[in-house]
């Protein structure tokens, strides 16, 4: 039985890597404590459900005008909200204070629009159930391999392209990176578009297994801030790592006590690397002048 909860961890845990690895570029790159990210989330999920169940559409083609659509609501919450202020130099309380202001507006359009009652999706016709592994089946199976074959596209892109160079280098340093000529801002477009895709793909995936509702977005998020703080702030290997721990340690809760803990136990764990290990397992390194 054990078992069957430990491999619900790791589809858990490949959930919260994927979408704190699309918070972790957001946020390593620019310092923006980018709230807004939870109703990416969860206008991905709707808008799934309203292409592939209320109007029928193929499953991928789903997808896929998902993809497209978080990507684009990702990138203008960045060139109307973020850039303004950021070239204006205001304050990141100023921008998180503004991300939650985006937040509060797409979740209520969201509810006004499509209603408070969870939607469940049918299968229409798509059956996973065939695919499997050992106690992992059907759609969270499938979720688990998309999850991690997208996190390892990434890393090879962030390893050995030229737009993983710039984007370390913009992590690592801003205004270094203006001095030897990154365009910062177009860059930035780019990070928030990577950002919106890696969120929509665990939107689409997750939603199909378990629903979706409006307030679904804020745990989600919280759950990807917990692991990246477990992983280490500044790198992008730690969001992966902290999300399986977390997946994991959550599953566990789950087995030995009850999953109304889970919660309770992720905000305790988020206090005690707070106070004990603020830089994380793996702290980000430090450039020595």
């Amino acid at each position: 039985m054990i078992w069957f909860f430990l491999s619900n961890g790791l589809i858990n845990g490949s959930l919260i890597a994927i979408t704190a690895l699309g918070f972790a570029i957001v946020y390593n790159t620019t310092r923006i404590f980018h709230i807004a990210y939870a109703a990416l989330y969860t206008w991905a999920g709707y808008v799934f459900y309203w292409l592939y169940v209320i109007n029928g559409f193929n499953f991928f083609l789903s997808v896929a005008i998902v993809v497209v659509f978080t990507v684009f609501l990702s990138i203008l919450c960045e060139k109307l909200v973020y850039q303004p202020l950021s070239k204006k130099e205001r304050s990141p309380n100023t921008l998180m204070i503004s991300s939650i202001g985006i937040l509060i507006v797409l979740v209520n359009l969201i509810a006004l629009i499509f209603g408070n009652t969870p939607r469940i999706f049918p299968h229409n016709g798509f059956d996973l159930s065939e695919f499997s592994f050992y106690f992992i089946s059907g759609i969270p199976f499938i979720s688990f391999i998309v999850f991690n074959l997208t996190m390892i596209l990434f890393f090879i892109i962030l390893k050995y392209s030229s737009l993983g160079i710039k984007t370390r280098a913009l992590r690592d340093d801003i205004l270094l990176s203006h001095v030897f000529g990154i365009d910062t801002y177009r860059l930035r477009y780019i990070l928030f578009g990577i950002s919106g895709f890696l969120v929509a793909i665990a939107a689409s995936f997750r939603s199909l297994d378990v629903g979706i509702n409006p307030y679904v977005g804020l745990p989600v998020f919280i759950y990807a801030f917990v692991a990246l703080v477990i992983g280490g702030v500044g790198r992008f290997e730690g969001p992966l790592l902290g999300g399986f721990i977390l997946g994991i340690l959550q599953a566990l809760v789950e087995y030995f006590v009850d999953n109304k803990w889970v919660m309770l136990v992720t905000f305790g764990i988020l206090m005690i690397f707070l106070i004990f290990r603020p830089e994380g397992l793996i702290p980000e390194r430090k450039r020595v002048y």
